[in-house]
């Protein structure tokens, strides 16, 4: 009797309940987004505008084929840059705004949609699209004064897009791209 209960007891032992495994949700990364204060820029060509103080501007030499002012804008914090282009207009307004439209609407099979906003002000009028879903530039934008001046920019983050995690980063890069628009001063 005694082995008997040594048994079960041993058994009852080995066959201790443990607490079930429970899956853990994905973490997302916390965001601290920076204030919003601006400063003031002059690009090579000559245009001004308001840049957000947490912006760096990154040079770039265009190659033989290209024309204007190439430029970045870069968002270490948020691993990201605008890839910003100036030209001057001449007889190609309509290639440009071509041009611009194709660069959009190429991304069109890996978004899940697209969005425009026109932007009007005296003397100059643009457009910001905003790509959802995994797309390599969520955010593109171009901003004219129809004769003379034509500059558009594109974001790039420095990681693979997921709109869950850059939802509010985004937001913030579209105000700042609304700042830069709505201040940009042709020379």
């Amino acid at each position: 009797m005694a082995g008997m209960v040594a048994l079960l007891a041993a058994v009852g032992w080995w066959v201790q309940p443990e607490d079930a495994m429970v899956p853990k949700p994905l973490g997302q990364v916390r965001l601290t987004l920076p204030d919003t204060a601006t400063s003031a820029y002059t690009s090579s060509c000559g245009t001004s505008f308001r840049l957000p103080r947490h912006a760096k501007v990154e040079l770039r030499t265009p190659t033989a084929q290209q024309e204007g002012c190439w430029y970045n804008l870069a968002f270490p914090r948020f691993q990201a840059r605008i890839h910003c282009t100036e030209r001057e207009v001449g007889t190609d307004f309509h290639q440009l705004m071509k041009d611009s439209q194709s660069l959009v609407f190429g991304h069109e099979s890996a978004a899940t949609g697209i969005r425009r906003q026109s932007f009007e002000l005296p003397g100059k009028s643009g457009m910001i699209f905003l790509l959802e879903g995994p797309v390599a530039t969520p955010l593109q934008f171009y901003i004219t004064d129809s004769t003379q001046h034509f500059m558009r920019g594109s974001l790039y983050f420095n990681h693979r897009p997921n709109p869950d995690s850059t939802a509010p980063v985004l937001d913030r890069m579209e105000a700042d791209v609304r700042k830069l628009m709505e201040t940009l001063r042709w020379s």
